[in-house]
């Protein structure tokens, strides 16, 4: 009975080594500072978290939907809602744009499904700063967003106090979200400009200039084309449609 009690201890002990070794192993690999996982998030981390986590969201929506959160002009492809960003819907013709300013548009969109969303979790946690004993004093959070190369910063218009024994201020909290979105905007904004011009454009172009960077060109029963850009390292994708220069069934495309 004893040799069995000492079997199922070693068993316990070489188990909690394991956990250990791969506790270091995740925290080597990923670089997170041992004091920093182990610590409790500020509570400028935690405001910081409300915005980066709505915005991930939306970012995730919005790039398999051509820009937007809610598509109105759409093809529907592979059960997906694909916005139009140049769209005619007659033959022959080139498409007129949809969206002129594509990445003002996504920063509008970023920010219309992310508002409510950071106010709510921002209010959530003043309220539970307030539970704790502290003195809360804030507006409600005016965001604003802009997307930039690799990365959709975040800047919260707050004007935060929050007081105990010592007194904290933040009139703003700014942070960032790592994202390709920036670089697929800049290409797909050139197609646009592309099929706008000459009803078509050439992916391999974009794949020889950017070579972390797919862009495959998928042409559809009705003539529109859907685009998937993709980054061959992050596999973050940008799907939307286009339909111009369109030749009707039977007669033959020369170009």
């Amino acid at each position: 009975m004893l040799i069995k009690k000492e079997r199922i201890g070693q068993v316990t002990i070489f188990i909690i080594l394991g956990l250990l070794v791969l506790l270091v192993l995740f925290l080597l690999f990923t670089r997170t500072d041992i004091k920093t996982f182990f610590a409790p998030k500020t509570t400028v981390e935690q405001i910081e978290d409300c915005g980066k986590s709505p915005i991930k969201e939306g970012i995730e929506l919005l790039s398999l939907q051509g820009g937007v959160i809610t598509p109105q002009n759409y093809y529907l492809y592979e059960g997906s809602k694909v916005e139009y960003v140049c769209y005619t819907k007659e033959n022959f013709k080139n498409c007129v744009t949809q969206k002129p300013i594509l990445k003002n548009i996504i920063e509008e969109e970023l920010k219309a499904y992310s508002q409510a969303r950071i106010v709510k979790c921002v209010n959530e946690i003043a309220e539970k700063l307030e539970e704790s004993g502290y003195e809360v004093s804030m507006k409600t959070p005016n965001i604003s967003i802009e997307i930039v190369p690799d990365n959709v910063l975040l800047n919260l218009d707050i004007d935060l106090k929050i007081s105990k024994e010592n007194t904290e201020s933040y009139d703003n909290i700014r942070t960032g979200l790592r994202s390709k979105i920036y670089n697929f905007v800049m290409i797909a904004s050139s197609i646009m400009t592309w099929e706008t011009r000459f009803g078509d454009s050439e992916t391999l172009n974009y794949m020889l200039l950017y070579p972390s960077i797919k862009v495959e060109k998928k042409k559809q029963g009705d003539g529109s084309k859907i685009y998937i850009i993709t980054d061959r390292d992050t596999e973050e994708k940008f799907i939307f449609a286009v339909r111009s220069g369109v030749i009707p069934p039977g007669l033959v495309e020369v170009r």
